[in-house]
């Protein structure tokens, strides 16, 4: 049996406490959102990497054209921008439709998505509350689910955690846990 070398933390942010002014958590999330495309050392940013390994365990870009494309703890969008331009523009170039993106959470953060989908008509948003752990299909028919969770799962308790996999195991055709 594997050993684990060290526990999963779960941590709050100030951010997501219920007495946290909402200027400061929006703030936080923008700041957030900005780290997913500082580049490192060997030029690529973490959204690029992300997107390799979602496209390469997805099977590649003809398959990613049948899925729809949910970001389950959204934030001020994180890397959802980057992934949108990144995968359409491989799907464009194969003379695919261009892939959907959702993005959802439970405190969701619209002034910063509505700007975000005006950039782009395949960015669209849930902007009800949505609780990862009992969240339900979101895309159409016909087409396949993706959820995201990007750098979030430090968020969730052991036991919400469970839930918040069993749901995407349960509802979405894939999910990507960065």
């Amino acid at each position: 049996m594997p050993k684990v070398l060290f526990p999963r933390f779960h941590l709050t942010e100030i951010e997501d406490t219920s007495w946290c002014p909402s200027w400061l958590r929006d703030h936080a999330h923008s700041s957030l959102a900005r780290l997913w495309e500082v580049k490192s050392r060997t030029g690529n940013s973490l959204a690029t990497q992300a997107c390799k390994i979602l496209l390469s365990v997805l099977g590649g870009i003809d398959r990613a054209a049948s899925y729809t494309f949910i970001d389950s703890c959204s934030g001020a969008g994180g890397p959802t921008p980057y992934f949108e331009r990144y995968i359409n523009k491989q799907l464009e170039a194969e003379g695919h439709d261009p892939a959907q993106f959702v993005l959802t959470d439970w405190a969701p953060y619209v002034q910063a998505w509505q700007k975000l989908a005006e950039q782009s008509k395949n960015i669209s948003y849930v902007k009800e509350p949505i609780d990862a752990e009992n969240a339900t299909r979101l895309a159409k028919p016909g087409k396949r689910e993706c959820r995201i969770l990007n750098l979030c799962f430090h968020h969730f308790d052991d036991p919400a955690a469970g839930k918040v996999l069993r749901s995407a195991v349960e509802s979405a055709d894939a999910f990507l846990w960065v």
